[in-house]
């Protein structure tokens, strides 16, 4: 009984700790800890780019959106990806967004790619760091990935 009381109370509390940003057509949980910065995008389509850092990280995140003219599916988000056609990627969800995830080495960096739609609306989501750190931030990238959601009060 007293463990299933701490795991609620642990629960509740860590929900406590997540701030929701929310932008036109997605919303996303920042759990404490991180901080972020927003750049208004660049044109009409292009939404705002927000930067993600946790205070005591390795690396950064960063959340780029777009509004297409049509339904993204599939095969257009794969061919807006940098990686070689030969190179497999698996169609994956990540929150209420699907589409591909890709890592890399480049340039004396870790990279980390997601090319993401839900509808009209296209993520992409970049994180760097430096290649021995790769691993450390995994899970809690993963888990702010994840928690992205349609802002439905500008859903289309």
């Amino acid at each position: 009984m007293k463990n299933l009381f701490a795991i609620i109370i642990f629960a509740m509390t860590s929900s406590l700790n997540a701030e929701t940003l929310s932008f036109s057509s997605f919303r996303i949980e920042i759990q404490d800890g991180w901080e972020y910065s927003i750049e208004s995008g660049t044109g009409d389509d292009w939404g705002s780019v927000i930067s993600l850092r946790h205070l005591d990280g390795v690396g950064i995140l960063k959340i780029g959106s777009y509004e297409a003219p049509a339904v993204v599916g599939e095969d257009i988000l794969r061919n807006m990806t940098n990686v070689e056609a030969s190179t497999p990627l698996a169609w994956r969800n990540w929150g209420d967004y699907s589409g591909y995830q890709y890592s890399y080495f480049e340039g004396g960096s870790f990279n980390r790619q997601w090319w993401l739609a839900n509808q009209r609306t296209i993520l992409f989501i970049t994180y760097q760091c430096d290649p021995e750190s790769k691993d450390i931030e995994t899970e809690e990238i993963d888990k702010i990935v994840r928690s992205i959601t349609v802002n439905n009060a500008y859903s289309w």
